[in-house]
């Protein structure tokens, strides 16, 4: 991937934040903040659609509402990194998104996390630094 699609990235709308941030060349950050329902979902998609690392941690540590919408783009970045042959991994630490996940997520294909340390910790360098 051109170095410059690896750059910050950081998009808002009035109820949702997504940054995504390349931590090394095998491990991507996923960070969201706000609510992902069907008016915000199309914005946590977007963070998605763009080149995924062999990793690819999502931070949903700051999310305060997970609705259908946000499960479904849940549902089809775990069919592509499957397809692809990549790992995802949700941050999600135990607050009322956490109980969607566990009550609605099935996809044992997604490592479950409670803090962003955690999931980091799980997924040291597989390719130089």
């Amino acid at each position: 991937m051109p170095p410059s699609r690896r750059g910050p990235w950081r998009r808002s709308s009035p109820i949702l934040s997504v940054e995504r941030t390349w931590i090394r060349t095998d491990l991507l950050v996923i960070s969201a903040a706000g609510e992902i329902d069907a008016t915000s979902a199309r914005l946590l998609q977007r963070a998605t659609w763009d080149d995924l690392a062999p990793v690819t941690v999502l931070d949903l540590a700051k999310v305060t509402l997970l609705g259908a919408a946000g499960l479904r783009v849940l549902a089809v970045l775990a069919h592509r990194a499957h397809t692809e042959e990549r790992v995802i991994a949700l941050v999600s630490p135990p607050h009322p998104v956490s109980v969607v996940l566990l009550t609605f997520w099935n996809d044992r294909r997604v490592l479950l996390y409670s803090t962003l340390a955690e999931a980091l910790r799980a997924h040291p360098a597989t390719i130089g630094p």
